[in-house]
């Protein structure tokens, strides 16, 4: 069977414009399971770059990686191998997203008013109450906070999944 008249649309199934200027993947990422460089590539360490040394590869990323204070004729290839992120896809490209996880809360009531780590203790007057049968018309609400034992938690509505670490590269020519 052969197919005649077969043409393509500038836009993929997802809506993405095709790059015109990305000639010979210029752009691309290479990942090895190594510390490995091939010669059209850079390690995606954050280097700052002469624009005019690499203007093929400053045409597809720009300055999207500069950082505060960098000169007008450089620019920064993506730092992915020195700081460790993860790579996560998504429309808003470019955008470091800080570590983190949910927050864990609750309370209780009990008549000790030791504290620790993410647990505080508040004096609770509940009026006539029992405690194991016995009367008893005070209580320490006890407040769990796990912010309180790391500031980790409360920073993110996700948690870090297992990993595995890679070597990045980016084509430049």
């Amino acid at each position: 069977m052969k197919l005649f008249n077969l043409s393509v649309n500038q836009l993929n199934q997802n809506g993405y414009s095709r790059n015109m200027q990305t000639k010979g993947k210029i752009g691309a990422l290479f990942l090895f399971p190594i510390n490995h460089t091939p010669n059209d590539c850079l390690s995606c360490d954050g280097y700052s770059l002469l624009i005019i040394d690499y203007e093929d590869l400053f045409k597809v990323i720009g300055t999207t990686f500069n950082q505060a204070g960098d000169s007008d004729d450089t620019f920064r290839v993506p730092d992915y191998n020195i700081t460790g992120r993860f790579l996560q896809p998504n429309s808003n490209v470019g955008v470091q997203i800080d570590a983190g996880l949910p927050n864990i809360i609750g309370d209780f009531t009990c008549r000790s008013i030791h504290t620790s780590g993410c647990f505080t203790s508040t004096y609770h007057s509940v009026g006539q109450a029992y405690w194991n049968n016995v009367n008893n018309d005070s209580f320490y609400l006890k407040t769990f906070n796990a912010s309180l034992s790391s500031a980790i938690y409360g920073r993110s509505q996700t948690v870090q999944p297992p990993s595995q670490t890679i070597h990045l590269c980016i084509k430049y020519k």
